[in-house]
């Protein structure tokens, strides 16, 4: 397999060094939004394009030149309080189409301003991975109808926007296209181009043609932010976590460029660090910035890891989880949609990121569910109708808090005025395996439906507490507290327990 990253890399090396002409033209003030240039609109100083690779900026009378690299597409990098054009489906044109590529000598980029003095606001989303229309619909119900009503600032879906299909990328955008908010996409696996002859420099050309480049960067009031493409192909169908040669260049040199004006940058894209074969160089290559987060998705679980730098503020990664849940898997629901928990107990949703000029906040949204469920309780239940589920209760109660982390303050009360700390348990959440058990038991036969996997993946946010001895007989109102302010918990879960006899 390194044989052939390094026979892939020269590949691209003598691929990137093959440079086919310059490209030159302007960036514009474009006052009238009309998408062109015309006399009298303002030509913008020091903004900075790139070829995927080099980064140069406008002169005094807003004029660009530089060289294009084969099947890498020139870009702006949108600089603080302006934005350029959106689509009908509200993708952000900051690009030179790939239909054009090594067709064009010339090309003009239009810029236009819009507020960014309040807070950033942009929303997560962890992998889409739809593959059918029925797919695009849930994700219509769960994200697109909640974010509609109140449109974030910038919207990052954060890798497998689809399952293999290529083909759906376009029904996808177009649905998440309603929410009316610029969408910045990083691509996923799954959004690749796998198959016999083709090399790396072919892995995002559907992606390209639809979305533009792979990796990219812009600039959002006071925020930097990276979306970067960590996928590898190794072989026809294979692929690790690990920056290319050329867009390391690339992010180096945005590194060193904006390190001057910002400390902080956040980062998008889709393996989580922990997976990639360059991790150690990748973490070095942010040592000259006091604040990074990273937003990834590809698990279908969700979790946060923090990455220790001497003298400096540990880098905190956010693994985003999955709008899909685990695959669009197992029985619907009363709107059609599957329940689709996430391996480790996750119910499925999204992600807030609130970011100020020196702080950000996260939070974490159940889809279709209000803001304050934050904490599913398990407790055991004695039935008399279907007992086939009663060896589940093992005599304790559970309770997963979705944005947890092992240090969140998670406590217990039986009469709602002492508290217990509950104890940190890395564990299969039982109401993940009760789907599992009514699997085996058939339950679900007959639906036309994807089957859920074994329940063998270990959350890392859940926690138990055996039941005390000598409760009251009968049902009794038990109260769940998780406080984190790093993720946004301060909640409080009810659950009804019968004590046991």
């Amino acid at each position: 397999m390194r044989r052939l990253l390094i026979c892939l890399s020269l590949l691209l090396t003598s691929v990137v060094n093959a440079q086919v002409k310059k490209v030159e033209g302007r960036v514009f003030e474009d006052s009238n939004q009309n998408g062109q240039y015309d006399k009298g609109e303002p030509l913008l100083k020091g903004i900075t394009i790139s070829n995927g690779r080099d980064l140069v900026k406008t002169d005094a009378k807003g004029k660009y030149s530089i060289n294009t690299l084969v099947d890498y597409q020139v870009f702006v990098i949108k600089p603080s309080s302006y934005q350029s054009a959106l689509s009908k489906e509200n993708k952000v044109n900051f690009y030179m189409p790939y239909e054009v590529l090594g067709k064009v000598n010339t090309y003009d980029f239009a810029l236009y301003k819009q507020e960014e003095s309040k807070p950033l606001h942009a929303v997560l989303l962890g992998d889409l991975q739809s593959d059918v229309m029925d797919d695009i619909h849930h994700v219509e119900k769960l994200v697109v109808s909640e974010l509609v009503q109140s449109p974030p600032n910038l919207i990052f879906p954060l890798g497998d926007l689809v399952f293999d299909r290529l083909e759906v990328f376009d029904p996808l955008s177009k649905s998440l296209g309603l929410i009316g908010s610029p969408i910045y996409y990083v691509v996923g696996n799954h959004d690749l181009n796998f198959g016999k002859g083709l090399t790396i420099k072919d892995r995002d050309s559907s992606y390209k043609k639809a979305f533009g480049p792979s990796y990219y960067a812009l600039e959002y009031g006071n925020e930097l932010i990276i979306v970067l493409n960590n996928i590898m192909p190794v072989d026809e169908k294979k692929y690790v976590g690990k920056i290319d040669e050329v867009q390391k260049i690339f992010l180096k040199n945005v590194l060193k460029q904006y390190a001057s004006t910002h400390t902080k940058v956040k980062v998008m894209m889709h393996i989580p660090v922990e997976f990639m074969e360059d991790k150690a160089e990748f973490v070095n290559l942010f040592d000259a910035y006091k604040e990074v987060f990273i937003a990834t998705g590809h698990t279908h679980t969700q979790y946060h890891n923090y990455y220790h730098r001497a003298g400096k503020t540990p880098i905190h990664e956010l693994v985003a989880g999955a709008v899909c849940g685990a695959w669009w898997q197992g029985p619907h629901d009363i709107e059609g949609i599957p329940f689709a928990m996430m391996y480790d107990g996750t119910w499925k949703g999204y992600w807030n990121l609130h970011s100020e000029k020196d702080s950000y906040k996260l939070g974490y949204k159940v889809s279709g569910r209000d803001q304050q469920k934050q904490i599913h309780v398990w407790a055991p239940e004695v039935k008399e109708w279907d007992k086939s589920l009663e060896h589940l209760n093992d005599g304790y109660v559970y309770a997963n808090v979705f944005a947890g982390d092992k240090d969140t303050d998670v406590q217990i009360s039986y009469d709602g005025v002492s508290w217990q700390k509950m104890e940190y348990y890395e564990g299969v959440d039982p109401h993940y395996t009760r789907f599992i058990e009514l699997q085996k038991l058939g339950r679900f036969k007959g639906m036309n439906i994807s089957n859920f996997v074994d329940a063998k993946r270990k959350s890392k946010h859940l926690w138990r507490l055996s039941i005390p001895q000598g409760l009251e007989k009968g049902p009794q109102v038990i109260k769940v507290k998780a406080i984190d302010p790093r993720y946004g918990l301060n909640h409080v879960e009810y659950r009804v327990m019968w004590a046991p006899q």
